[in-house]
Parts: C-alpha cells; sequence; structure tokens
C-alpha cells in the first residue's frame, strides 16, 4: 500500500457502526490492546485512497485482509468489512463477497 493511504481500523457496535476508531500508524501492540479491552467482537478495516486512483483492492490489500481475518479469530474477533474509499468512489470486500 502505497504512502498516500490512510488505514484505520474501526471498532464496531452490536449494529455495525463504528464505537471506536484506530489508526494503523500506532504500534501493534498498542492496537491490540484497544481491540481486546473493548466489548465487541467486530471490527472493520478502512482505507482511504486519493480521489482519482481506483478503489478496487491490490494484490497487497487482498492478502492483509485475508491475514487480518484469520488472525482475529482466535481473539473472538471478526472482520466486518473491509472498505477502500478513493474519492466519491468505494470498494467492499463483504459487498463483493470476499469475507
Amino acid at each position: 500500500m502505497g504512502g498516500d493511504n490512510q488505514l484505520m481500523i474501526a471498532i464496531l457496535d452490536q449494529d455495525w457502526r463504528p464505537r471506536h476508531v484506530l489508526p494503523v500508524g500506532q504500534e501493534w501492540h498498542q492496537l491490540l490492546q484497544h481491540l481486546l479491552a473493548d466489548e465487541s467482537s467486530w471490527i472493520a478495516l478502512f482505507q482511504r485512497r486519493r480521489a482519482g486512483e481506483t478503489p478496487l483492492p491490490r494484490p497487497a490489500d487482498i492478502a492483509l485482509t485475508r491475514s487480518l481475518a484469520r488472525s482475529l479469530r482466535p481473539l473472538d474477533l471478526r472482520l466486518a468489512d473491509h472498505v477502500i474509499r478513493a474519492g466519491q468512489a468505494r470498494f467492499s470486500f463483504r459487498g463483493a463477497g470476499l469475507l
């Protein structure tokens, strides 16, 4: 993923609305502490690209999503979606049947 990407993890409530949004730029152990301390079992990955870029997933996006979904299962956490937004265009992994 390029340097212009912004990647965030949202902790979702029971209706899948973002309750907390955490930047992925922070250290993973701090991010994991937030995820485990929360009572939610659903998270979402939000990725923002520059306007004019395609929101379609790149191979690295697909690999990250699959790896994250597998890694969360033993922690009793589930990945609700990975949404990529570029300007007004967006791509949803769940909407495309990839989750």
